[in-house]
Order: C-alpha cells, then sequence, then structure tokens
C-alpha cells in the first residue's frame, strides 16, 4: 500500500477533480432545468451531491501537500479515469433507467472518448444528456488531467508533472500553463469551426453542437446508427478533415492558425500520418470494391470515411460494417492500433512511436552493413538524431506496443470464452482493437445485451488504452507493492 505521505498527495489532488466533476454536473442541472426535464436534473444533484461529498471527505482527512513527484501523477490520472467516470454514472442511472454496470460503461466510454454506447435509442434520452454525453467526450478527448492544470493554481514543476501523466511532453509555450491554456485555445477554436462546417452541409443545429463536440476525437452522436443516420454525402465529407484535424498534434494546429502552414509540411508525424490514410484508404477501397459493394462510388464513400474515423480514433461510423471481409477489419484494425499523431486527441499507439520502431530497422541495417567505426545518424524529417537518442525513444515504443498487443491477445482470448463460438474472430479482433484504441466503431458486439462481465472486460480495454497501460501497471503495483519497495 502507498506511504501515508504518498497517499495524501493523491488524495489532495483527486478531491481537486471530484471538485471539478461536481462543477460541470452543477452546470448540467441548469441545462436540465432549461430544457424542463427534471428527472435528469435529480440525476445530476445527485452526481453533484456525491462529488462534494467525497471531496469533503478527503479535504477533511488529508493535509495540503505540494510535494507532487511523477510517480504520484501517473497514479492520479489512473484513478481519476476510473473514479470521474463513476460520478459521472449517477445521472445515466437515475436519468435514464441504465444498470450500473451500463452506466458506468457509457460514462468511461465518453471519459476515454472511445465512443461506444450502451444506449439502444441515445435520441431518446432527452437534450440535458445528450449534452453531457457530449461534454464528457470533448473534455475526455483532451484529457481530464489537462483540464486540471488549467483550472488549479499549481506550481510550474507540479504543473509539468501532472501535464506528463497523461503521456504528454510536448511544449507549445514556454510555461506548461501557457501551453495548456493554448492547447484548450486550439481546441475550442476547432470545435467552432467543426459547428459552423457542419450546418453548412445541413446538419441541423443541435445534432451540429454534439456532433462539433465528439467528431474531433470522441465518437458519440444523438443516434444509434452514427452519422450513417443522415445518408449525407455532404456532412459526411465535411467530417473528413475535422476528424483528421483532431489527429494532428496540437503544435502544428496551433501553427497552422497563425498561417505557417509550411509547418505541417515539414512535420514527419504529419507527413507519416498522411502516408499511412492514403495507404489505408486505397488498401480498404480495393478490398470492399472486390469482395462486398461491387461499386467503386459505394466502395469509396464508406471504405474512406470508416478508415479515416478509425486511424483518427474518431469512431463515427456510416454503414454497418459486420458483413465486411476479415481482410477489411484487419486494415481496420491496425489503423486503430496505430492510432493518430502524438500530442493530438487519438488513441492508439501513435505515429511517433511507430516511426522510432522503422529507424530503429534502419539503425539496425546500417550497423550491420557499415564499419564498426562508423558514426551513425539517422533522420528524422528536417533533423538528425544520434544514435542515443533513437535507443531512448526506441526503448519507450517498443514496451508500449508490446504491452498493448500483450492486452489485446489476453481481451480476445477472455472474450471469445465469454462471448461463445457465434461471434467471429475477425469481428471479436476488431472491436477488442477500437476499444483499446479508443475508438468506438463496431462490428455490432459491443451492445447492451452482451455479459456483465464482457462489458467489464471492454471497460478496461478503453481504461488502459487512454492511459496506455504503463499507469495501470503502476497503479496495480502501488497498490499491492507500495511505493517504497
Amino acid at each position: 500500500m502507498p506511504r501515508n505521505n504518498d497517499l495524501n498527495i493523491i488524495l489532495g489532488d483527486l478531491k481537486s477533480l471530484f471538485s471539478i466533476a461536481a462543477v460541470l454536473m452543477s452546470a448540467m442541472v441548469v441545462s436540465s432545468l432549461l430544457f424542463w426535464e427534471l428527472r435528469s436534473a435529480a440525476g445530476f444533484i445527485a452526481g453533484m451531491l456525491v462529488s462534494l461529498i467525497i471531496a469533503a471527505a478527503i479535504h477533511s482527512i488529508t493535509p495540503r501537500s505540494e510535494a507532487l513527484e511523477l510517480k504520484h501523477a501517473i497514479i492520479i490520472a489512473a484513478l481519476a479515469y476510473l473514479l470521474i467516470p463513476a460520478v459521472s454514472a449517477i445521472p445515466y442511472m437515475i436519468s435514464t433507467g441504465m444498470s450500473p454496470v451500463d452506466a458506468y460503461f457509457e460514462s468511461i466510454s465518453g471519459w476515454t472518448s472511445s465512443g461506444f454506447t450502451m444506449l439502444p435509442a441515445p435520441d431518446s434520452i432527452g437534450h440535458s444528456m445528450q449534452l453531457w454525453r457530449s461534454v464528457t467526450q470533448w473534455i475526455g478527448a483532451v484529457g481530464v488531467i489537462l483540464l486540471m492544470v488549467t483550472v488549479l493554481i499549481r506550481p510550474g514543476t507540479s504543473a509539468y508533472i501532472l501535464y506528463q501523466s497523461e503521456a504528454r511532453k510536448e511544449r507549445i509555450r514556454p510555461s506548461i500553463r501557457s501551453t495548456v491554456r493554448t492547447i484548450w485555445k486550439v481546441y475550442l477554436a476547432l470545435t467552432i469551426i467543426s459547428f459552423f462546417i457542419l450546418l453548412l452541409a445541413g446538419m441541423p443545429a443541435w445534432d451540429a453542437l454534439n456532433v462539433s463536440m465528439t467528431a474531433i476525437g470522441g465518437g458519440f452522436t444523438l443516434y444509434s446508427d452514427s452519422i450513417g443516420h443522415y445518408d449525407s454525402l455532404p456532412i459526411e465529407i465535411v467530417l473528413l478533415p475535422v476528424m483528421i484535424a483532431g489527429a494532428i498534434p496540437f503544435a502544428v494546429l496551433f501553427m497552422m492558425f497563425k498561417l505557417k502552414l509550411h509547418t505541417m509540411i515539414y512535420d514527419i508525424q504529419v507527413r507519416t500520418f498522411a502516408g499511412l490514410i492514403a495507404t489505408g484508404c486505397l488498401l480498404l477501397v480495393a478490398q470492399n470494391y472486390f469482395y462486398f459493394y461491387n461499386d467503386l462510388f459505394s466502395a469509396t464513400r464508406y471504405s474512406v470515411f470508416q478508415l479515416v474515423s478509425a486511424i483518427t480514433s474518431t469512431g463515427l461510423q456510416t454503414t454497418d460494417i459486420s458483413g465486411w471481409s476479415p481482410t477489411a477489419l484487419l486494415i481496420m484494425s491496425i489503423a486503430m492500433i496505430i492510432g493518430g499523431c502524438a500530442g493530438s486527441t487519438s488513441g492508439g499507439i501513435k505515429v511517433a512511436r511507430e516511426i522510432f520502431l522503422v529507424n530503429q530497422i534502419k539503425l539496425w541495417l546500417k550497423k550491420t552493413l557499415l564499419s564498426k567505426k562508423a558514426v551513425i545518424v539517422i533522420r528524422l524529417g528536417q533533423h538528425k538524431v544520434v544514435e542515443k537518442t533513437i535507443t531512448e525513444e526506441l526503448n519507450e515504443a517498443t514496451l508500449i506496443s508490446f504491452l498493448w498487443i500483450l492486452n489485446i491477445l489476453v481481451s480476445i482470448m477472455l472474450l471469445a470464452n465469454i462471448l461463445g463460438p457465434e461471434v467471429s474472430l475477425s469481428n471479436l479482433i476488431f472491436e477488442v482493437c477500437s476499444a483499446q484504441g479508443n475508438c468506438g466503431l463496431t462490428t455490432g458486439i459491443i451492445n447492451p445485451a452482451i455479459s456483465p462481465l464482457a462489458k467489464l472486460i471492454f471497460i478496461a480495454d478503453m481504461w488502459m488504452g487512454r492511459l496506455e497501460i504503463v499507469p495501470v501497471i503502476l497503479l496495480l503495483r502501488t497498490v499491492f507493492r507500495g511505493f517504497g519497495r
């Protein structure tokens, strides 16, 4: 177990997170009353009170401490994505009558920006609950810890440590607080732009408001058939750049807003990401043309949208993909595993890590073929990187990739036994990759009718995928062995 001082540090910041959750739900109480949705208002009041009681209880037993270290921040992040969804699930239970497991699934799907749903008809739950789903995804996509760094006054070092805990490294501004504020400004600007272009494409205003909050990296929509509900090519076309923008590093987006468009061209992550999208689209269009649609327009329309949705971890869907060939689903699964760029809202292993893995192969080939006395330098875009730097980054990339694949395999084995032989292996692999990649695309396996145990496994996948697994391991080690051993 953690020592008392360590526990006090962790509880101190968890108290702050519960307070923030209470503030968010208090705003939703106002929304519920404006829409005259009294049952929803009762749910938000209950969730707000539980959050405040927990925060007050922690405050009464925990002295104030500022000695935050990275180990504490990682534990805080791991617990935040378990506990905040728990109190956020209360409105779902009271307003919609969902079971605790289903409500928790819906809540954690929002906060981890995954986009799966346990609601058979999201359009029937009332405006305030629809808005709550969108708000949790909008905040969850950019990070609940990032929100805490923004609103709390913390010393610079503590702010940076918390910032790191959500697997972030990039600095857009000299200080972390200014970097975080810039990220929120870029994110808000992107959301507003998305809202207006969706209106221009013909989407109703309320729908556009919610989708603009979730299309950047979430996947929740107001309908069970997602974007397919509109059957609108203009809407699908304008959503493509929105989804892609959400998977581009905030630092690059910030420079683009400053009209420094060359930044995107020279950024190796963005260039690689564009190449992956183009390659994936070509492969998927060809596969679906020959083995499913037999119509080039339909194959292109549905394949491109679904592939972009997969690799950006957005999870918006325009068609039923359960009948696609195993090869098509495998292409999509690989896209969800890779994910978008580091420093963006997307999930997956991230393009940056894949670049380092590929460059390690180049490094190995050069070391094998060249003289032992040769000084080996690897180019990453416009920059030359020495072997030591490549090795350090490679260690992280290899570890994350290994843990990712291991967890996918374990989840597939467990779920194959739970769900039974009637579920095809290709569909199951797809579903697990979608959950761990925080994507939300589905072949239909994830639905309210599956067993609670299967739902819990998918919840664990979403949680670990959002945290990139290592914080989960550290949390479990701390619970069983403490910090000091």
